[in-house]
């Protein structure tokens, strides 16, 4: 029921900045994660997957605010091959919150973008027992995270490389257990 009640938030949220503001970008992309605990995320691994979101821009200019939400489907355990699409196991529900602004506007309808965002993480799904190990099965309900980007944007189209860096443990009790991403967006703003 929590996350049913959370999905509906969002969604709300994002009409309501739609009414407000001057457009909302849909977006998809692929996502690499990482800990810094080696149990977590081996040597040369990252935990893949992809991700699907939308973010409303209000207020027009060089200056907006961005309240958004992304749903996250990735893998709880690391892997060397970046398999974005094979057994997905961990789903998190990302909300967001920020501002963006305008580095180098290029014409009117192309723009280089940067923004500064809070982000936090509400766990959907994942396995069970997490990772099977000891000190390692109890994930936390939620993990912050605050986030970074660039972007360009071409006429309606955006393109993002977004980096988060996790500020609260995802696992509990667990130190250095914070998840830090890379992810990789193609949206259409309207």
């Amino acid at each position: 029921m929590f996350y049913r009640l959370l999905v509906f938030f969002f969604l709300f949220q994002s009409y309501t900045a739609i009414s407000q503001a001057p457009g909302i970008v849909v977006q998809a992309g692929l996502t690499s994660m990482y800990s810094k605990d080696k149990t977590i995320t081996k040597d040369g691994e990252m935990h893949y997957g992809w991700v699907v979101g939308a973010d409303a821009r209000l207020l027009d200019g060089d200056l907006y605010f961005i309240i958004g939400g992304q749903y996250i489907n990735t893998s709880l355990r690391s892997s060397t091959a970046p398999e974005f699409f094979v057994k997905r196991d961990w789903k998190v529900m990302s909300g967001r919150c920020g501002i963006g602004f305008n580095i180098l506007r290029l014409s009117e309808s192309m723009v280089f973008r940067s923004k500064l965002i809070g982000c936090i993480n509400f766990l959907i799904d994942a396995p069970s027992d997490g990772l099977g190990l000891e000190g390692y099965k109890n994930l936390n309900d939620s993990f912050l995270g605050a986030g970074t980007g660039l972007g360009f944007t071409i006429g309606s189209l955006d393109l993002d490389f977004e980096y988060q860096y996790g500020l609260i443990n995802a696992y509990n009790k667990v130190p250095d257990s914070k998840f830090g991403s890379l992810t990789l967006l193609a949206g259409f703003h309207f």
